[in-house]
This record gives structure tokens, C-alpha cells and sequence, in this order.
């Protein structure tokens, strides 16, 4: 038996925020690709077995602190490819 997480990720005040299940915040304030791989290995987030979810607010970015309405999503990306490159 598989042990999944339900991951939420949303933008908020420029910086990512990670939740585990619906409403457990467990990371917010994340600003580098660094920080969100340090915070998917502390809290064992899988990227390849575990479901992860973007909340509306990664696709409007630029109303919660970012400069452009993707770069949430592209500072996602960026932490995902640090993932990979370490596994």
C-alpha cells in the first residue's frame, strides 16, 4: 500500500505556499527553487507519487506579490528540476 500526500501549492506575498492535505499549511514565504526542494525533502514530498495541485492563485501570481502571472508556476518548475537533478 502506497502512502500518496494530496499537495496544495499557492502563491501568496511573493513567495510559494505548500500544503499538505486541505488547509495544513506546512511551508509558507518560499522565494527559491533551494527552498522549495529543501521543503519537499523535509516533509517527504514525492513529485512522482504524490498528487500535487496548483490553488487558482498560481495562475493569477501577479495579484499575490509576483512580478508576472506565471512566475509562480516558473519558480515551481525551478524547484522540480533541482528536485530531479538530485534524485
Amino acid at each position: 500500500m502506497r502512502n500518496e500526500k494530496t499537495v496544495f501549492v499557492g502563491a501568496n506575498n511573493g513567495g510559494l505556499e505548500i500544503y499538505i492535505g486541505v488547509g495544513n499549511l506546512v511551508a509558507g514565504n518560499i522565494e527559491t527553487a533551494k527552498t522549495l526542494q529543501y521543503v519537499f525533502e523535509t516533509y517527504n514530498i514525492d513529485i512522482d507519487r504524490d498528487t500535487i495541485y496548483f490553488d487558482s492563485t498560481m495562475d493569477f501570481a501577479d495579484e499575490f506579490g509576483f512580478d508576472n502571472y506565471d512566475d509562480a508556476k516558473i519558480l515551481f518548475e525551478e524547484g522540480v528540476k533541482r528536485i530531479q537533478m538530485t534524485a
